[in-house]
């Protein structure tokens, strides 16, 4: 066991600076650049209109996630996994009652590759090694459905809404399994422009990044992203 130790400490004395490194992982810190605005859905006419209302959210969309990457002559490959959610209200009515803004919750789950090439590299004095680098990769998205009638006929097993009346803490459970069995699936791409700093082992990255995906926003193709990446490189 001593001769096995000895060995491995000799094989790491004897590789060169440039193969540590390359690989790494941690927490990622994430901000959505766009917020959902707001929608109206209406089903009937007249006496018998159905009408939800969702309302913009105030504030940005963050989250959180986890990342891994190998890391080899200034290319790196890197897998992540990331949950970024939002709150905000709705409100519904018919011909006989009116519920008021509650509160409901956006969420978006995205995986997927990125692959990035270093185009700098420069030393901040006392602080860190720093990389400039640029990106592009893909990603799955699974994202939450607004309210809707619809989404209410089938929570409240109801036909017609005209005559319903009910609260949205009564219905919190159903809401929750109905988002969670009617996620809406989307995929794209992205690119991004990084910086990562270096102090030993400690690996941090902050990321730019434009997604191309089309309707995770209102109907647009693309949101931007903020992500800063804090974990450990070996």
């Amino acid at each position: 066991m001593q001769k096995f130790k000895i060995l491995i400490l000799s094989i790491l004395f004897i590789l060169p600076s440039t193969m540590f490194g390359i690989v790494g992982f941690g927490m990622n810190l994430i901000q959505d650049g766009t917020k959902l605005g707001g929608a109206v859905n209406e089903e009937g006419s007249g006496l018998s209109i159905a009408t939800v209302e969702s309302f913009k959210m105030e504030a940005l969309p963050a989250g959180f996630g986890f990342y891994g990457f190998i890391d080899l002559a200034g290319w790196a490959i890197e897998y992540e996994n990331n949950v970024v959610g939002q709150k905000f209200n709705f409100s519904f009515s018919n011909a006989l009652s009116t519920l008021e803004e509650a509160p409901f919750v956006w969420a978006r789950n995205s995986s997927g590759v990125t692959i990035k090439k270093n185009i700098a590299d420069f030393s901040i004095p006392l602080l860190a090694k720093t990389a400039l680098s640029v990106g592009v990769g893909f990603m799955s998205h699974s994202t939450t459905p607004r309210p809707s009638v619809s989404m209410l006929k089938d929570i409240l097993q109801a036909d017609d809404l005209t005559t319903v009346s009910f609260t949205a803490d009564g219905l919190e459970s159903q809401i929750v399994s109905y988002l969670e069995d009617n996620l809406e699936k989307s995929s794209g791409t992205h690119a991004q422009l990084g910086l990562r700093f270096k102090i030993l082992v400690v690996d941090a990255h902050l990321n730019f990044r434009y997604n191309i995906a089309e309707n995770l926003y209102d109907g647009s193709d693309g949101y931007m992203e903020t992500q800063l990446k804090l974990g450990m490189g070996f």
